[in-house]
């Protein structure tokens, strides 16, 4: 930080409050390192006005997280939910994007991203600096000329906010002339249809992912603590330079049902010292995240030398009721159809069993969970571009056998399902 002459008669703090402070950045080419090739935020950016114009949208002002991601290339390993740091992405037909947000989160994006237009606030006042964010936005929006016209937002489920509810009504009361609207179909009506890049990213991603796995499921074994399980994926993860699932994925979920019969406990964080024993059955789901891309994969285990013969006509129902829904599954089928399929083929390993969630497949991108889904009340058709997570079983409805249930991601193409990057055994694994 450059030092600055005193006025006569004031102190240093003063003078700072009045001039104001400026930081000094390195403009070294070594510290621009952007998540996504310039030729793919621009072809987005496009993409996007088409779509708005098709929409009859001006812009959209968008807060969640992922959005900022996709259309900005913008991440950030503090996840700023307060007012404190506010932010958001303003997308529209006429002007490169706006990124309006709190002064902290400049050095980022000037690293990170493509985006030129950046407008700044702080409400530390030696910066010299607007002190309110929802100033600065609403004089952009005029600034922009968009003040008066129609504006998309985040209205729909899926989103990973960033703003509270009465921080929108206030941006509705603060633009009068201007007409909300939502902006869910048209931002979904994207992200759904992967790019090239998307999909070289995760050929590139998910081959990480199978090492994380193998390297976890080498560690089960009895007698050792549960904790030291999640260790060894950690470890894993460090030495793929996965470094972006510390941020804000917990990678692998254990269910471990030997304390009794019904007792499945979920281990999440923090982390247990149960000591694991044979006869422990369990399944990590969930999965390590590159780049702001996640995945989600799902596989089964047992800790002994052989699988109970209940287990083991779990392991192959599971096993072939997944892969027969995999092989059913081509372009033009809708989401109902998929959920459809994969109840006739789970009833046709045994009358018995039930479809244990409301879906058996979703989209997967900056987000572990994103629409379409393989549910019941999905009409969206599938396309060739879509990256989706498959997730068919058969489960013990006796709660002392848990059960199979694979899950693996997959590129829709021409013909049908292309699987992406991992390929591991989807019977129930033996460990120890």
């Amino acid at each position: 930080m450059p030092e600055r002459p005193e006025r006569e008669g004031l102190g240093r703090d003063h003078v700072m409050e009045r001039e104001g402070v400026r930081w000094e950045d390195t403009t070294d080419e070594a510290d621009f390192s952007p998540y996504m090739p310039e030729a793919e935020y621009q072809a987005r950016i496009r993409r996007a006005r088409e779509l708005l114009a098709q929409h009859g949208i001006d812009a959209m002002i968008l807060f969640a997280y992922g959005n900022k991601q996709y259309y900005a290339g913008f991440m950030e390993s503090n996840y700023r939910f307060t007012d404190k740091w506010r932010h958001c992405l303003i997308v529209s037909q006429d002007h490169e994007p706006v990124f309006v947000g709190e002064a902290v989160l400049n050095s980022n994006l000037t690293k990170t991203t493509w985006l030129k237009d950046v407008r700044l606030w702080s409400a530390i006042r030696v910066w010299r600096m607007p002190t309110r964010f929802m100033d600065v936005l609403v004089e952009t929006m005029h600034d922009l000329g968009l003040h008066n016209k129609v504006i998309g937002m985040e209205h729909g489920p899926g989103h990973m906010m960033q703003a509270s509810y009465a921080e929108l009504r206030e941006i509705e009361r603060r633009l009068p002339d201007a007409r909300f609207v939502a902006a869910d179909e048209l931002i979904w009506r994207q992200r759904m249809i992967k790019t090239d890049w998307e999909i070289s990213l995760y050929r590139e991603f998910l081959p990480k992912v199978q090492r994380v796995w193998e390297a976890g499921w080498r560690a089960i074994r009895p007698g050792i603590p549960e904790q030291d399980v999640h260790r060894e994926f950690w470890k894993q993860m460090a030495e793929e330079d996965l470094y972006n699932t510390p941020s804000w994925h917990n990678p692998q979920l254990f269910l471990c049902g030997t304390d009794a019969p019904g007792r499945w406990r979920l281990v999440t964080p923090p982390f247990y010292h149960r000591i694991i024993r044979e006869g422990d059955q369990g399944f990590a789901d969930g999965g390590v995240s590159y780049k702001g891309y996640c995945s989600d994969i799902q596989r089964c285990f047992y800790v002994g030398d052989k699988l109970p013969p209940r287990l083991a006509d779990l392991s192959r129902w599971g096993r072939d009721a997944y892969e027969n829904t995999v092989r059913s599954i081509v372009p033009g089928m809708r989401g109902c159809d998929v959920f459809k399929t994969a109840e006739k083929e789970v009833y046709r390993q045994d009358w018995n069993q039930l479809v244990p969630i409301d879906f058996v497949g979703h989209s997967i991108g900056s987000l572990t969970h994103e629409p379409p889904f393989m549910a019941e009340d999905d009409l969206t058709e599938l396309e060739p571009g879509m990256i989706l997570c498959i997730e068919v079983g058969c489960f013990g409805d006796d709660l002392v056998w848990f059960g199979n249930m694979p899950e693996d991601i997959y590129l829709v193409t021409d013909k049908g399902l292309e699987l992406l990057g991992v390929d591991l055994p989807r019977d129930i694994w033996l460990c120890g």
